[in-house]
């Protein structure tokens, strides 16, 4: 893994907040809130892999869309580089955007079925750079991810959905980004592709040096990736630690529960005691009072009920919100 500058984060989300208004009747009056994200912090550093993980509907991408000012946040601070983002019109955003990219889940819809690759990669560069030989760098970075340089004279339909991946890899690195949201950018690929994109994108981030948002539905895949691993819950941020001590010691319920259904296919591992979690996630739009995993909780306690827990350190670099390691619990 590659070693984190602590100093300087290159992206640092406060109290991030996006709630979507929910409009009805005629004049299409506000009746309620999703709160998709509500009160997430954390930072990475440069060159660092954070792995943000969590059931559909956490919350996961709209944090990745919120953080590249796809959505304007509700409350809270963005600062990518040291520079505070949060609040800057389209104009601005213009220069900022950049030096943040961002790979799309789904590789059949992310790119335009109308234009050719080397347009697709480089239309950006060759706008932003005013670079007349653009074409040699998109041939640069075909032979990067893996591509022919002849693919640039092809359309998206003619690769298969491992190709298209790397061309939006490819079209994600074409201005150089200091920072990558990569939204589930395997879960549409077969399991034997999604290997090879991983350890492409791993590779990419030690030679290019970018930092890496890396949002993700399964454990097993953040594993090989993340410098550290933040799991969500219904919106907020429940446990944030290194990826080696989230995955042998988690402390949180929910976080416990995701780990232990992780398969482990070396032979001769120990099996993992499955911790099965009852009932459903309840609805964004009317979160629980308290601790919002007490619902669902095996080892829920009176005042998870009512009572927010605190997101508290509890080791260095190992960062909790649950009232079992508070300090009035213990």
């Amino acid at each position: 893994m590659a070693e984190v500058d602590k100093v300087e984060p290159e992206l640092e989300v406060r109290n991030l907040k996006m709630h979507f208004p929910i409009r009805a009747g005629l004049l299409k009056k506000t009746v309620g809130h999703v709160f998709a994200v509500d009160g997430v912090s954390f930072s990475i550093g440069r060159g660092e892999t954070l792995g943000l993980v969590g059931e559909s509907g956490c919350g996961k991408s709209t944090i990745g869309r919120t953080i590249l000012r796809l959505y304007k946040p509700t409350a809270g601070s963005i600062h990518v580089g040291g520079k505070d983002i949060t609040h800057l019109s389209a104009n601005e955003l213009t220069a900022v955007r950049q030096k943040m990219q961002m790979i799309f889940q789904d590789p059949y819809g992310s790119l335009n079925p109308r234009f050719r690759v080397s347009e697709l990669i480089g239309e950006a560069y060759r706008v932003h750079s005013g670079d007349e030989n653009w074409e040699d760098h998109v041939a640069n970075l075909l032979d990067k991810v893996g591509l022919q340089p002849d693919h640039m004279r092809r359309y998206a339909h003619e690769f298969s959905g491992g190709q298209r991946q790397r061309i939006g890899i490819a079209r994600a690195l074409a201005m150089s980004p200091r920072l990558i949201v990569a939204d589930e950018p395997v879960s549409a690929l077969d399991v034997s592709i999604q290997a090879q994109v991983i350890n492409l994108l791993d590779s990419l981030k030690d030679e290019f040096g970018f930092s890496c948002l890396f949002i993700a539905h399964d454990l097993s895949v953040v594993e090989h990736i993340a410098d550290r691993v933040a799991v969500m819950y219904l919106g907020k941020m429940v446990e944030l630690a290194s990826d080696r001590e989230l995955y042998q010691d988690p402390k949180h319920p929910y976080t416990q529960a995701l780990i232990s259904a992780v398969p482990k296919p070396e032979a001769g591992a120990k099996r993992r005691d499955r911790l099965i979690l009852r009932g459903d996630v309840p609805s964004p739009i009317n979160p629980p009072s308290g601790c919002r995993f007490h619902t669902r909780c095996p080892h829920v306690l009176d005042e998870c009920r009512t009572i927010e827990p605190n997101f508290n350190e509890i080791s260095p670099g190992h960062w909790v919100a649950c009232h079992l390691h508070s300090e009035t619990s213990a």
